[in-house]
This record gives structure tokens, sequence and C-alpha cells, in this order.
């Protein structure tokens, strides 16, 4: 009977954690590993059986592993690639899972041996809770999963990927890396500047103290933010910073338009725009728990989920091995 195939997952907070849970249907084909650098996470992820075992060395971690999940914040993808990229075995796929994906393919270039393909990657979810103790098995069902060739990266190797985006529940999404960078500026770094300026508003604000006991839902949905460091916030936003500066420069164009509606007691064209974007809003949430994007509108359409790339590449088995790399 051959091996199993390892998949090593690096990084076990939410999305790793649900990784592994989703593998499990897999069991008797995949040896899952996982590894973080904090032992409670490891613990906990071994503990909901998310992994077979874990590794408190990132080398014995990764050495053997066929694929390997980065399920890490963007600033602390290039360090592990540095680290690891000579103990990889020839023929690994990688994918990571950072919400930027230019910096992490010009990483993969740079540090990555030729034996070995980085594809990037990105889960499109919606998680209540972000703590890797709501992670479950279903997290990827039905939604999409951006893939963003890397540089070097066949057509085998983006088989691969989409085959193990597959297996968690979720559908391969192909993209240009640009392409892909521009949308993640309005609907992911965009989103954590305003909160974060809300935020810096708001706490300086001489009247804080009672701004607080006021604070509800509406404060606490528009303040969230994927990261508790701040650090890594600036970081995602530092390294999409020219088409982050673009979205965010029509952002502040459309709040001088509403302000200018507001100021000027124009309150049916205030309304407007709210219930315009709320019956957006709701179509957006409909189509994100059915995972069905068909029926999107003709004008900024999104691309099926998978009919594009299976027509350019297919789909591998999961238990498929690459090809072995050219001498």
């Amino acid at each position: 009977m051959p091996d199993k195939l390892q998949i090593t997952i690096v990084g076990l907070g939410l999305v790793g954690t649900s990784a592994g849970l989703a593998l499990r249907r897999y069991a008797d084909k995949v040896t899952v590993v996982g590894h973080d650098r904090d032992m409670g996470l490891a613990a906990r992820a071994k503990s909901a059986a998310a992994v077979d075992r874990t590794e408190w060395n990132l080398i014995n971690a990764v050495s053997k592993a066929d694929r390997i999940l980065l399920a890490l914040p963007l600033s602390e993808i290039r360090d592990t690639l540095a680290a690891i990229a000579q103990d990889l075995k020839p023929g690994c796929v990688l994918l990571d899972t950072a919400d930027v994906k230019a910096p992490v393919l010009r990483w993969a270039a740079e540090l990555l041996p030729d034996s070995v393909h980085l594809v990037g990657g990105h889960p499109i979810v919606i998680a209540q809770d972000l703590d890797a103790s709501s992670a479950r098995a279903d997290l990827f069902q039905d939604k999409l999963f951006c893939l963003v060739a890397g540089q070097g990266a066949d057509d085998q190797a983006l088989r691969l990927a989409a085959d193990l985006i597959e297996a968690l529940g979720a559908k391969p999404f192909f993209m240009d890396a640009v392409e892909h960078d521009g949308l993640a500026a309005a609907v992911e770094q965009l989103p954590m500047i305003v909160a974060g300026a809300l935020l810096d508003m708001t706490r300086t604000s001489p009247a804080w103290a009672d701004m607080r006991k006021l604070a509800g839902s509406q404060f606490y949905t528009s303040t969230l933010l994927v990261a508790e460091d701040g650090k890594v916030v600036a970081a995602t936003c530092a390294a999409n910073r020219d088409l982050l500066v673009q979205r965010l420069d029509a952002f502040i164009a459309e709040l001088g338009e509403w302000r200018q509606r507001l100021a000027a007691g124009e309150d049916e064209a205030l309304a407007k725009p709210f219930e315009n974007g709320l019956a957006a809003r709701h179509k957006w949430l409909n189509t994100q728990a059915s995972g069905n994007w068909d029926e999107q509108p003709a004008a900024g359409e999104m691309p099926t989920s998978g009919g594009y790339f299976r027509q350019l590449i297919g789909l591998g088995r999961l238990g498929k091995q690459p090809a072995k790399p050219k001498k």
C-alpha cells in the first residue's frame, strides 16, 4: 500500500485548524502534520484532531511534506520561506493564505528552489469569531478560494493546489496577482484602514470615556479587525500600498459626497445609497452563504468558481504526485 500523502499546516489559528479538520474526511489518504510557534495553539489543534501530530521544529514539520499550507499572516511568510527553502522535498507544492499576493510570489521566486512550487492562495470566508477555538470543518465549504500562480508554477502544481482546495470543500477561483490585489485593496485592506481610523478618532476624543459606554453592536462591527496585532495589520496594508492609496482616495471622495448630503439636509439623497447598499449587502451575504456566484450582474461580474480554471488546466486527484522536477 503506498504511503499516505503528507500535508503540513504551518499556522494553527482559525484557518489552519479548520483546514486540518476539513482534511479528516481523507484520513485514509492523508497524514496531516501541524506546526505553530504557539505551543498552546498546537496542543489545541492536536486535541481537536485537526492534525495527526504536531512538530515543534519547523524543519521537521515540512521536510517530508508533499503539500504545505502556510496559514500565516503576511508579515511571517517571507521569514518562513527563507527558513524552510533548502529543506523542502522536491516536487512539494506550497499554498499560502495571505490576502495580498504579489509580495508572496516575489518572495517565493527569490527564495525557493526550482524543485518546489508556491501557488498563492486566499480563502474568502466570513467568521463571526476569529479565534482558533471556533475552527470548524465546514469553514471553507462552498466558499471561493483564490489561486494565483507563482513564477515557474507549472500546470501540475496548479492542479495539485486546486485539488487541495477542493479537498477543503472550497471552490478554486483563478486570478492574476495584480487583479487580486487591486480587488483586495477595496474589500480587505480599505476596511482595515477605516476601522483603524474610526478607532483612533474615537479613542483620542475627549469624550471617549463616555463614548465607550454607548458603543454597542454598530461600533463593534465597524471596528473589527482580523488581526489583534497592529503591526500585522499595518504590514498587510503597506504590502498593498499603491493600490490601497487609490482605493482610499476614492473612499475619501465618496465621504465628501456623503458629508455634502448630510450638511445640506438632503435626507432623501442620503437614504438612497443606504438602501442600495443594504440591498447589495444582503444579496452578497446570501450568495456567500450559498456559494452560487452565477447570478451576479454583468457589470463587475465575478467569474464562476471553477469553470475557466477547469478548462485551463483541469483538476488532479488528491493523492496524485507532482511530476519529477527537471534536472
